[in-house]
C-alpha cells in the first residue's frame, strides 16, 4: 500500500508543513517567512540548513511486517553523511546511513517488522534534507498516527540541530522530546546566534507549545561583541515570550566546550560569562526560566566529537538526561 499525501501528512511530526511536489513528499521544519528571514539577513548557509530534515519523524501504530521508500537527499549541513533510525515501540530496530555522494540508485530504505500491531516511528536525519517516494506499507495493514501527548518548539544552533550525531534519534533535542513526551519542530541551525527576525511573522508550528527551549549563546560568544549579544538576546527572548504567552520556555545557558576560558574571541571575556548575560536579560520575563548549561555535560573530550565543541552519542545522553531534570524542577 503506497501512501498518500493525506496519510503522510497524518503520520509526520516535527514539521510546520509537508508538500508533494513530483511525486516527491517534501518535509518542512521552518515556516516559508523563518526561511526566507535567513535569506533576507544575507544568512545564505543557515536558509539552506533550515530546509534539513532535523527532528523530522514518521510516528504510527500499525501491524504491517515492512516499510519502505526512496528518496532524494540535499544539502542541509556541512556534513555530507546522513542516517535514519527505525525505532519500534521506542527500541532503535533499524539504522541505515549514507552519503549524499553515493550513488544516487542507493538512494532506497527497506526494513521489516515482527508480526501484530506496534509502533513504529522512522527518524529523519539532521545533516541532510531528504524528499519520500513510494512510501509504502502492507496492503490492508492499519496506520494509525502516533501523537505524544505535549508539544515543544527547540530553538537552538548545531547542538540542538544534531551535529553530530550518526543516529538521529539520540540527538539531545529527540531524547528530550521523548523524555518530556512531546512532539517538537526542531528549529536548530548549525553556526546560529540569536535572531530576533525568526519571530517577526505569525504562526509557526503551534499556537501554544507547552514548552519552548532555547538554546544559543556559544557561537554568540565566539563571533560577536558582547553588546551586540546583550541586545540580540534580550529582543529574542521579549519577543519569544510575548508571542507565546501561556508556553514554559527554557533558556539553557551554553553548555561546556573545550576552549571556554580563552578571552581571544569578539565577546571578549569567558564564555560563561554568557549564562549572567542571559540570566539578566530574562530576569524579568515571567514565563522563561533559566537552565545554567554549564554541567549539563561532562567537561572532558570524552563526551565530545574531535572539536571539543559538539557532543557524541554520550554527551548527547547525559545532555538529554541532566536537562530533563532540570526541567522536571518547573513543571
Amino acid at each position: 500500500m503506497k501512501l498518500s499525501l493525506d496519510q503522510i501528512r497524518a503520520v509526520t511530526r516535527g514539521v510546520v508543513r509537508v508538500t508533494e511536489e513530483n511525486d516527491a513528499f517534501r518535509f518542512f521544519r521552518f515556516t516559508n517567512a523563518q526561511s526566507a528571514a535567513y535569506h533576507a539577513a544575507g544568512k545564505e548557509d543557515f536558509y539552506r540548513k533550515s530546509f534539513s530534515s532535523a527532528g523530522i519523524r514518521l510516528a504510527f501504530f500499525s501491524n504491517t511486517g515492512r516499510l519502505s521508500f526512496s528518496f532524494v537527499p540535499s544539502s542541509g549541513s556541512s556534513r555530507k553523511w546522513f542516517g535514519f533510525d527505525v525505532c519500534t515501540n521506542g527500541r532503535i530496530t533499524d539504522h541505515r546511513e549514507y552519503n549524499r555522494e553515493d550513488d544516487p540508485a542507493t538512494f532506497h530504505f527497506e526494513t521489516s517488522f515482527a508480526p501484530g500491531e506496534k509502533k513504529i516511528e522512522v527518524y529523519f536525519p539532521f545533516s541532510a534534507r531528504v524528499d519520500l517516494f513510494d512510501v509504502t506499507v502492507d496492503d490492508g495493514a492499519t496506520l494509525v498516527p502516533a501523537r505524544r501527548s505535549r508539544t515543544m518548539i527547540a530553538f537552538g544552533d548545531s547542538i540542538t540541530h544534531g551535529y553530530d550525531s550518526h543516529y538521529p534519534s539520540l540527538s539531545y533535542a529527540n531524547r528530550l522530546s521523548v523524555m518530556l513526551d512531546a512532539d517538537t519542530v526542531n528549529k536548530g541551525i548549525g553556526g546560529d546566534i540569536f535572531f530576533p527576525a525568526l519571530l517577526d511573522e505569525g504562526d509557526d508550528a503551534y499556537e501554544n507549545p507547552d514548552y519552548i527551549t532555547v538554546a544559543y549563546g556559544t557561537n554568540d560568544w565566539r563571533g560577536h561583541p558582547k553588546a551586540k549579544t546583550e541586545n540580540a538576546c534580550r529582543e529574542f527572548y521579549q519577543k519569544l515570550s510575548s508571542r507565546y504567552p501561556m508556553s514554559k520556555i527554557f533558556a539553557i545557558t551554553p553548555i561546556w566546550r573545550g576552549d571556554e576560558n580563552t578571552n581571544a574571541t569578539d565577546f571578549g571575556a569567558p564564555l560563561r560569562v554568557m549564562d549572567r548575560v542571559i540570566g539578566e536579560r530574562v530576569a524579568d520575563l515571567p514565563n522563561v526560566t533559566l537552565i545554567s548549561g554549564e554541567w549539563l555535560v561532562p567537561h572532558t573530550p570524552d563526551f565530545f566529537i574531535s572539536d571539543v565543541l559538539h557532543p557524541n552519542e554520550l554527551g548527547f545522553a547525559l545532555y538529554a538526561a541532566n536537562l530533563f531534570e532540570e526541567i522536571k524542577k518547573h513543571l
